[in-house]
């Protein structure tokens, strides 16, 4: 019998600066006020987004007005073909996913997930159930065969080991961020089900992270940076994949794609953080509005009464330069305010800049 062993990875500079820089991100989203209705709103924003990109990947023709519509109308009676089908189930499996207590990603949650984002478009054991026969992976213009996954034998023990992999990970506190990529890659790679695999794959590694205490799916959608990079995204999966699954080293190190799979993550906290965090244009600059770190700065430190240059430079997960040419900035630009000297210096919002 086959078993799973995950494929290497290096946690590099290029990872850690992306983590440090995810989990500063973080920190800054969550430290956001928000009113509740505005919260609302920017959660069916999100919530629109990644419906629509992630079902767009795979070949969904509704455009985002109209997956909002189907949205707004899925509790009424509306005329429902295959796309619109695929909306609905997207975010009623999404919702789902995110409305769970539980903290274990197992078999029957899979395959729960896996049965609503299929409801109504296939029937029997082609939902809810690994595939009973080899599918193959072709491309869209050619029609070639690029990926052949394991037979449909293999399905099972190969799943149980991927995800005895993630929950002893999580028990040992493996970062999520690092954690949920690899999930993806394995799990594509495995393609359990005949329909549904990427799909499935990018509503799970959502959840790994928002386990893991990284809730930017409330306020943007990660689909929406996949689908923005699709050809980078379909690159970086199978540039680590050989034409068969069994011919696929153990020895191949997937550090690629987790470092693309950070950044997406790292753009989706920079929309969500545009989100919660609004300027007001009458007191920053367009120089300054079109900085996204300098935005951020701002949102800072109207939470903050007063910011050293070296807390400053840790909350931003910046090197001391950077810190203090940011810190320059935002003065000139009468910002901000400087009080004190040496290292007492602290920083300030300039009293009527608000």
């Amino acid at each position: 019998m086959i078993e799973f062993k995950p494929h290497i990875y290096t946690i590099n500079s290029n990872v850690v600066n992306l983590i440090a820089e995810i989990s500063a991100l973080q920190g800054e989203l969550r430290t956001s006020i928000r009113a509740v209705r505005d919260d609302y709103k920017i959660y069916t924003l999100a919530n629109v987004d990644a419906v629509h990109y992630s079902t767009k990947i795979e070949g969904n023709k509704l455009t985002r007005d109209q997956v909002t519509k189907a949205l707004e109308g899925s509790k009424k009676k509306i005329a429902v073909n295959h796309d619109i089908q695929e909306v609905i189930n997207y975010s009623k499996a999404r919702n789902f996913v995110f409305e769970q207590t539980r903290q274990k990603i197992d078999i029957d949650f899979i395959l729960s997930v896996h049965a609503q984002l299929l409801d109504k478009i296939v029937k029997g054991k082609l939902k809810g159930h690994f595939r009973e026969a080899q599918n193959v992976i072709k491309d869209s213009s050619s029609g070639n065969i690029v990926y052949l996954p394991p037979e449909a034998s293999d399905v099972l023990p190969l799943m149980k080991g991927l995800l005895r992999y993630v929950q002893k990970s999580q028990i040992e506190k493996i970062s999520p961020l690092v954690l949920a990529p690899i999930f993806h890659y394995e799990f594509v790679s495995i393609h359990p089900f005949m329909d549904g695999n990427g799909r499935l794959a990018r509503i799970i590694t959502n959840a790994i992270i928002a386990i893991g205490g990284y809730d930017v799916h409330k306020y943007a959608a990660l689909e929406k940076q996949h689908e923005k990079e699709r050809a980078q995204y379909y690159h970086s999966l199978r540039s680590l994949q050989s034409q068969n699954y069994y011919d696929i080293p153990y020895s191949q190190n997937i550090t690629t794609w987790i470092i693309y799979w950070l950044n997406c993550l790292k753009e989706t906290y920079k929309e969500a953080i545009s989100r919660v965090s609004p300027l007001s244009k009458s007191i920053v600059s367009k120089e300054i509005i079109h900085n996204d770190r300098l935005t951020r700065a701002v949102s800072l430190f109207k939470r903050h009464l007063t910011i050293k240059a070296a807390d400053y430079a840790i909350m931003m997960g910046l090197e001391r330069t950077q810190a203090v040419a940011d810190l320059n900035i935002l003065l000139k630009k009468k910002i901000i305010e400087k009080i004190g000297g040496g290292r007492s210096t602290i920083y300030k919002i300039k009293n009527g800049s608000i």
